[in-house]
């Protein structure tokens, strides 16, 4: 049986983590709420929809591999005309890599896109459209697992990503997306990059993604 202070200090850990993780979605839809809040407060055309795809993505400057994630969420549309729009969303989004070292991670972020995009018409329901802007990312969770040697055997560790000697828990980078849309519905794909440093003062996210959009 563990001492009683090793388990008052997990407890004190977990419920620290706890209200990290709340701090950080909280955030988060704040600042979706103030985007919101500036969208109705501009009285034009506003749709809303929901979305969701694969992403595909790695990070820079190490030696890593890609490795399959997803993103799902809502987003928000306001147009400023028939051609030109701005758009917000509020996402979870799966990011992560592959090492041949033995060393894999899947964080999680909650993620804020701001853009401003083009539409061509093709016709009565479909149209072509691209967007450009940047993004703010809030990590709220994920593992990363490596192995380590103890007593001269290899062990696979498992941490939390974003652990107190983790990765950077904020990124802010620049994304873009085009696609075409038929009768409200959008197939997209998309590209970001963070600026943001990840682990150590290297490596920034970097993430393909393909995904589909319903606007109602």
């Amino acid at each position: 049986m563990r001492p009683s202070w090793q388990i008052l200090s997990t407890k004190e850990r977990v419920s620290k983590k706890k209200e990290k993780l709340m701090k950080k979605i909280l955030m988060a839809v704040m600042l979706f709420c103030g985007v919101l809040t500036g969208f109705a407060q501009s009285g034009g055309d506003l749709r809303f929809g929901v979305t969701g795809g694969m992403n595909v993505p790695n990070i820079t400057d190490m030696e890593t591999d890609c490795r399959i994630g997803f993103n799902l969420g809502g987003r928000v549309e306001y147009n400023f005309s028939e051609s030109f729009f701005m758009t917000s969303g509020l996402l979870l989004t799966q990011k992560g890599y592959d090492s041949d070292a033995g060393y894999s991670a899947n964080p999680l972020y909650l993620e804020i896109p701001i853009h401003f995009g083009g539409r061509y018409s093709l016709g009565n329901t479909v149209s072509i459209f691209g967007e450009t802007g940047p993004y703010l990312a809030f990590g709220v969770g994920g593992k990363a697992k490596y192995r380590e040697y103890v007593d001269g055997m290899s062990v696979e560790v498992k941490d939390d990503f974003f652990g107190e000697e983790g990765a950077n828990a904020f990124d802010f980078g620049w994304g873009l997306r085009a696609g075409v849309e038929v009768s409200n519905i959008q197939i997209h794909l998309g590209y970001e990059y963070g600026f943001t440093k990840v682990i150590d003062d290297e490596g920034h996210n970097s993430n393909f993604m393909v995904g589909l959009t319903y606007y109602f």
